[in-house]
């Protein structure tokens, strides 16, 4: 284990041990689960506001220790290797159990404190990598309860392809991102009858129903739906879908043709 620990979360643990009432290793979190640009962090922004405490020390209501520190350099090891086939074996993601687990039970509760958690309410993580990584969260938390979000396989490829192109990142095509989706979604179906709770939706009928199916996911965490909700469902609508489509059917340099090309071959684009 490496000793480097984030200056912030060492100065946060100070915070800690004021709390003699708090005990970090029995409050189970909240894991949302689903592929990257799967609808993860328009749900955890709508569970955080529905009192759901999710450290956002990075964009889309991530926790920079979970998704960066521990989930990509102490696991996967960085370098996009969250984006490559195969996934990591089982094997190699539990051997981190006895290493990654303790400290993660040991410094959590400071990177939450120092953004305002109060030590009793629910509390999550979200972060896309968890498919992958749900064997080992599972043997860390074993009553943490699970919500997985999945969304159209073209969509999601489309929007990868796009965003990843955009950012300089992973230059995969749209075959390799549809077959990852694959790849993170079973590796989630294989381990959810194994959860202690465990719920699933889909990112269009969230999109399209967003009171009824948002409703089932307070169900599920045992929350109330508020007479604040609507309006925090307010722009949640049917537009949301399909946007990476729209945006292939329009005009675009010639770089982008093959993508427009295979995405009319699959009936995701008008010719």
């Amino acid at each position: 284990m490496p000793q480097f620990i984030p200056t912030e979360i060492q100065a946060a643990a100070v915070h800690h041990t004021q709390l003699p009432c708090l005990d970090a290793n029995q409050l189970a979190p909240v894991l949302v689960v689903g592929m990257h640009n799967s609808g993860t962090s328009i749900l955890t922004k709508l569970l955080h506001e529905s009192g759901v405490f999710f450290a956002a020390s990075m964009h889309h209501h991530e926790s920079r220790f979970f998704s960066i520190f521990v989930n990509d350099l102490l696991i996967l090891g960085g370098s996009d290797t969250w984006a490559k086939l195969p996934l990591m074996g089982v094997d190699d993601v539990m051997a981190f159990r006895d290493t990654v687990g303790p400290f993660i039970k040991r410094h959590w509760i400071a990177e939450y404190l120092q953004w305002g958690y109060d030590g009793t309410s629910p509390w999550g993580i979200k972060d896309p990598r968890l498919c992958v990584l749900l064997p080992l969260y599972l043997a860390i938390f074993p009553e943490a309860r699970v919500i997985h979000i999945r969304r159209n396989p073209n969509d999601v490829a489309a929007s990868l392809h796009e965003r990843e192109r955009a950012r300089g990142g992973p230059s995969h095509g749209f075959d390799h991102w549809k077959a990852l989706n694959s790849e993170y979604v079973g590796r989630v179906h294989a381990y959810a009858s194994r959860c202690h709770a465990y719920h699933e939706l889909e990112y269009e009928a969230l999109c399209t129903t967003p009171g009824d199916t948002f409703r089932r996911v307070l169900d599920f965490l045992d929350l109330p739906f508020t007479d604040h909700t609507p309006s925090l469902l307010a722009k949640v609508t049917s537009s949301r879908i399909g946007s990476y489509q729209r945006l292939q059917q329009q005009p675009g340099p010639a770089k982008d043709r093959p993508l427009r090309t295979l995405l009319r071959k699959l009936g995701l684009a008008s010719r």
